[in-house]
């Protein structure tokens, strides 16, 4: 497994300020209900999502290195539930109005396209379904991108209103990371 990975997506401080557990169950998510991880790294939000839910816990990434770790991972832990997809193309490999839930941890600012993505977020949450968008703060931070890459709340709003959301709940996670909770109109 790579450690490389696993210390950058897992250290301690990151965790402690994501606290992947805690997010969810504010965000509302519950047993029984389906969650998809988009861009699922080392899979904090996808096994901590296991850990709740009985639901599928769909994670999806596009790396390689991701995948292995994310399919180590769930044997290890034997997460049954989580089915582990490997994103290949622009659209996501999962069927229209499937999940409850939706999760993008600091992936958003990467995307090339980011309003086909939010698109495709909304097509695969089922009506009412809940978008959780967790990225850095647009301002210098103890980590995380240049700031000229960042999107600031407002603009991540924007993108998301325009993607058929509407805000919910918003909240500062810490020195790094902002939260905005969503609902798929």
């Amino acid at each position: 497994m790579n450690e490389a990975y696993i210390s950058k997506f897992e250290n301690k401080t990151r965790i402690e300020e994501l606290n992947p557990r805690n997010t969810l169950k504010k965000a509302g998510f519950k047993k029984g209900m389906s969650l998809a991880d988009i861009g699922a790294g080392t899979g904090i939000f996808a096994f901590e999502a296991n850990k709740i839910s009985n639901g599928y816990i769909y994670a999806f990434d596009v790396s390689d290195e991701m995948i292995e770790i994310l399919n180590i991972r769930k044997k290890e832990r034997k997460a049954y539930n989580v089915i582990i997809k490997k994103v290949t193309s622009k659209t996501l490999p999962q069927s229209s109005s499937s999940c409850d839930y939706a999760v993008m941890c600091s992936v958003l600012h990467h995307l090339e396209d980011k309003e086909f993505m939010l698109s495709e977020i909304h097509r695969i949450l089922k009506q009412n379904g809940i978008y959780i968008s967790i990225d850095f703060h647009k301002s210098k931070t103890p980590s995380g991108p240049p700031e000229r890459f960042r999107l600031s709340e407002e603009e991540i709003i924007a993108l998301c209103v325009n993607a058929g959301f509407s805000v919910i709940d918003k909240d500062s996670m810490g020195e790094n990371f902002n939260c905005i909770i969503f609902k798929a109109e």
